[in-house]
């Protein structure tokens, strides 16, 4: 289970940021535009993140795909608690769309993609970083 846990999470993790990286090079999939990219994927801002922005979570996402294979092939001993931490926000992640106060300032069509797709991934990514945590 180790192993599929940790690759799960490198495959899911990296593609994320490769996502990431189409919309920083001007992609809109999949918004029709990209205000409507807006309204579904970031939820209510009124424009599109900058450089710094994209840059920033595009690195923290490899680096959520990458920490666990390092802990599989023990190449750096690694805190397990990273592992917690990172559950604990996907966790957070996935229920906060589903809390009145967070989730009336969201889309319409942003709620609607949260419920389908990002909170259940959400809580997928969640419930395999807890696993590597306790395993």
């Amino acid at each position: 289970m180790h192993t599929i846990f940790t690759f799960y999470i490198f495959i899911v993790m990296n593609f994320i940021a490769i996502i990431h990286i189409y919309w920083f090079r001007g992609g809109i999939w999949p918004g029709e535009n990209k205000q409507d990219l807006i309204d579904k994927v970031i939820g209510k801002v009124v424009r599109v993140p900058g450089t710094f922005s994209y840059i920033f979570v595009i690195c923290c996402f490899f680096i959520m795909a990458i920490l666990p294979v390092i802990d599989y092939f023990n190449l750096y001993v690694i805190s397990k608690t990273f592992f917690l931490i990172l559950a604990i926000i996907f966790l957070l992640r996935a229920i906060s769309m589903f809390i009145p106060q967070i989730a009336k300032r969201a889309t319409k069509i942003f709620l609607e993609y949260n419920k389908k797709f990002y909170s259940p991934l959400c809580f997928s990514i969640c419930i395999s970083y807890f696993y590597l945590y306790f395993n």
